[in-house]
């Protein structure tokens, strides 16, 4: 089986465009979580939300795909932006590197990989529909009492008028389609190797990395894009995560307090956007062209609990065994790991379940738990992408960054308030999502 190293890594969150835009907000102990200007949320009671800075995607691809855009919706031009930085940052001369930079950066160091030893893995959550646009087809199938007609949604009563379906662009659909983050990926980047999308919510990034370095372990591929990104910042998103009693209500006046994960003050979850994209390959591989190599994908490990998405396991027991896995996977113990990285979703039962999984791991051993979605809030299939990206860059400067809105930590967890120097050796990621999936990996420093 070989090695899986990871050379490189694409960020697009609420602290802004690109991983070091990340890395030095969590290292600063920023906040980023604001009040919610994506639409008018004055009818919820959560005004809260993380939102990624402005940015143009057209500006993140070839010139001859950028019409491409207008079939994307926010989750996909998420991932393309978050896998331009990935590729660039790995210097791999992919096709929509070369056609958007020229045969130019091959003089930079950059290197032109076999499409077809080029996978692409990509998490992605349940996308919600343009609002406006779907209901101003809805608004031509109407009846004359305001209510909808199936009947005139198929077909209109006037020749020469659209129906309500015939109102939106042919290809509507295909901005709405889970597999559309990685389809677009792989269209820009000509990655022909095994592709795939996860959509187990918050767990998604993990098991799709999982995926695809089992997939280069083998020697199905040399090269693979993995992550995710989700965009919950959308009128229906917020509707359904108040239905689920999943956000805080206590902080629409000091929104960048609001997302507090495993705090005692917790009061619930903030809805965000964002994600990463990261790129593996084989050790091999990396070193034959002479890549930087960041870290190394050293154990994954993954459970289910089968509770609905209303439920928490109180234990933590499939969190814990997920983490047994993803240890023994490593052949390492949990005296190894320097830091650990919850899930964190600032809900009382959902925390302190993390807590008791952690503590059935690591025992009295006070190993820093870093819950990096304090500034940022909960993007779905993205967090445990930037979760990644988070374990990736503390191994790389050899740094522990301080917690977010942890003031007072829940079950005598050690949560640095501050910064805290390495060495950092292993760090753990674990993600739970809303519906009982978990993943958990382990990445190590690189040593030959």
């Amino acid at each position: 089986m070989r090695r899986v190293v990871i050379t490189g890594v694409g960020a697009v969150s609420p602290h802004g465009l690109g991983a070091e835009a990340y890395w030095a907000a969590v290292l600063a102990g920023k906040s980023s979580t604001g009040t919610l200007t994506r639409f008018d949320p004055s009818a919820f009671a959560a005004r809260v939300a993380g939102q990624v800075p402005a940015f143009k995607t057209q500006e993140f691809m070839p010139k001859a795909y950028r019409k491409a855009v207008r079939i994307m919706a926010r989750d996909i031009e998420l991932a393309v932006v978050a896998a331009d930085f990935a590729v660039r940052d790995a210097k791999l001369a992919t096709r929509g590197v070369l056609e958007s930079s020229g045969e130019k950066i091959l003089s930079d160091g950059f290197f032109k990989p076999d499409p077809t030893r080029v996978g692409c893995n990509i998490g992605a959550g349940m996308i919600c529909a343009d609002l406006n646009e779907l209901t101003a087809a809805m608004v031509v199938a109407r009846n004359d009492d305001g209510t909808l007609s199936l009947a005139k949604w198929g077909k209109s009563e006037d020749a020469t008028k659209p129906s309500g379906m015939e109102s939106l662009t042919p290809l509507w659909l295909l901005k709405y389609l889970p597999n559309m983050l990685a389809c677009h990926v792989s269209i820009i980047h000509d990655t022909q190797g095994p592709s795939n999308t996860i959509t187990c919510a918050q767990a998604s990034a993990g098991l799709a990395l999982a995926e695809a370095a089992r997939t280069i372990m083998r020697g199905n591929a040399d090269v693979a894009l993995v992550g995710g990104c989700e965009s919950k910042v959308h009128p229906m998103g917020l509707m359904r995560w108040t239905k689920l009693d999943r956000l805080t209500t206590e902080h629409n006046a000091d929104p960048e307090r609001a997302c507090r994960p495993m705090d005692e003050q917790a009061s619930g979850s903030v809805l965000a956007e964002g994600g990463a994209v990261l790129v593996i390959e084989s050790l091999e591989h990396a070193q034959k062209r002479g890549a930087k190599i960041l870290a190394e994908v050293a154990g994954m490990g993954a459970t289910a609990t089968g509770v609905g998405v209303r439920d928490t396991e109180p234990t933590g027991q499939a969190m814990a065994a997920a983490m047994n896995k993803a240890l023994k996977d490593a052949h390492i113990g949990a005296d190894a790991i320097s830091m650990m990285v919850p899930p964190g979703f600032g809900m009382k039962a959902t925390d302190l379940a993390e807590a008791a999984a952690i503590k059935t791991i690591f025992g009295p051993r006070p190993v820093p738990v870093v819950p990096l979605r304090g500034g940022i809030g909960d993007c779905g299939a993205g967090v445990q992408a930037l979760d990644l990206v988070g374990g990736v860059l503390a191994l790389r400067d050899q740094g522990i960054p301080p917690a977010v809105n942890c003031p007072r930590p829940i079950a005598g967890l050690n949560v640095p308030a501050g910064k805290m120097n390495g060495p950092v050796d292993a760090v753990l990621i674990l993600a739970s999502a809303l519906g009982g999936q978990n993943s958990a990996v382990i990445l190590k420093r690189f040593v030959a």
